[in-house]
């Protein structure tokens, strides 16, 4: 056999080749396509996750700093593995949040806006009081020094219990908080995001278990 010949028959080989593999690879398509949309979806969902988690790490370190505290790395792990074991139950929980100064608890909003939290906010008991009457929120955070009064938070959550408002409260605090009681009427009290996190959960899990 002359040289071109030969040379014929290795393009020709290879072109076979390459028709039979396209046709194998639209079989294989075509025969197991409900299996690899599956797959895609589900690699999809892994990518998202690690982005979510990401996320929620790198937030919950700038509310960490934010708020000057000490902060372990098992007690940090242990708040995200919290936020992600919950998060399918956290999606429309409603929060009302009131502050005079919600620029310090900006990051801790952020993060559990991540999860679906719904948040409003306001800062003060007036227009606290207003919202938790023409909405039902599931929790309520406040601070405790506010407008001008040093227990206004306190104060004003005893005031809506007496006046007959239904809504788990936890006060997010500056101070540090550990040993000493929990305030009357209050589900918890933290000046830690971590903390505050799993207070949150808890309620979460106790309201939609």
């Amino acid at each position: 056999m002359n040289e071109p010949s030969l040379l014929w028959w290795i393009e020709l080989v290879k072109v076979t080749i390459g028709l039979i593999a396209f046709f194998l690879a639209v079989y294989l398509v075509d025969r197991y396509r409900k299996n690899l949309r599956q797959l895609f979806v589900s690699i999809k969902k892994l990518i998202g996750l690690k982005i979510k988690s990401d996320r929620a790490s790198s937030t919950l370190n700038k509310a960490i700093s934010s708020q000057q505290v000490v902060v372990s790395e098992d007690d940090y792990q242990s708040a995200l593995r919290r936020l992600k074991l919950i998060s399918p139950r956290m999606r429309s929980v409603c929060i009302l949040w009131v502050d005079d100064n919600h620029a310090h608890t900006h990051h801790e909003r952020e993060l559990l806006e991540q999860f679906g939290v719904h948040i409003t906010i306001v800062s003060t008991s007036a227009q606290a009081e207003i919202s938790l009457r023409n909405k039902k929120f599931l929790i309520f955070i406040t601070d405790i020094n506010r407008e001008g009064l040093k227990t206004e938070g306190l104060d004003f959550v005893k005031r809506t219990v007496y006046a007959g408002i239904s809504v788990w409260s936890i006060a997010y605090v500056k101070t540090y908080q550990d040993g000493l009681p929990k305030p009357p009427y209050f589900f918890g009290i933290t000046n830690r995001p971590d903390h505050l996190i799993h207070l949150i959960c808890d309620i979460i899990e106790r309201e939609r278990y």
